[in-house]
């Protein structure tokens, strides 16, 4: 199961708000929050983009993030 929490925490820790994030996936501010609930609905480069617009230690805790989708404790 992936950690869901780190999205947030990557998020809040790059002072984005949902809203803005959403802006800088593409997304409407529903789809963005579906996805926070749900990370495994993201898709590649909506990641990217938003990986782009973090600095160092909010997309290390992005990157934790994705991989506790992929290799689940």
């Amino acid at each position: 199961m992936s950690k869901d929490y780190l999205f947030v925490a990557a998020r809040t820790g790059a002072g984005l708000t949902q809203a803005k994030a959403a802006s800088i996936c593409g997304l409407s501010l529903e789809a963005y929050r579906s996805r926070e609930k749900r990370p495994g609905d993201f898709r590649l480069k909506e990641l990217s983009n938003l990986a782009e617009s973090m600095s160092e230690s909010p997309r290390k805790i992005l990157s934790d993030a994705v991989l506790s989708i992929f290799l689940p404790d």
